[in-house]
């Protein structure tokens, strides 16, 4: 790969790590806060829930990005 091919990865690259660590962080946070406070109320439970959707959101996102980076990569020389 020529330097901006590779500048071009590495950015493709942050963006995907940066969108796996929301993932991870979404859906491990949903999961604290929908077994602790969502039984005491229902301020937990919106929270929760709408942590998972963020998570879900992400994650189809994620699978975008990802399918459309693997082929771009695969063009490359």
């Amino acid at each position: 790969m020529d330097e901006a091919t590779t500048r071009t990865f590495k950015g493709r690259f942050m963006i995907l790590t940066v969108m796996l660590n929301i993932i991870i962080l979404c859906f491990a946070m949903a999961a604290f806060v929908l077994f602790r406070f969502a039984p005491e109320g229902t301020p937990g439970l919106v929270i929760g829930l709408l942590l998972l959707a963020v998570g879900v959101a992400f994650s189809i996102s994620f699978r975008k990005h990802y399918t459309l980076t693997k082929a771009w990569l695969h063009e490359q020389p």
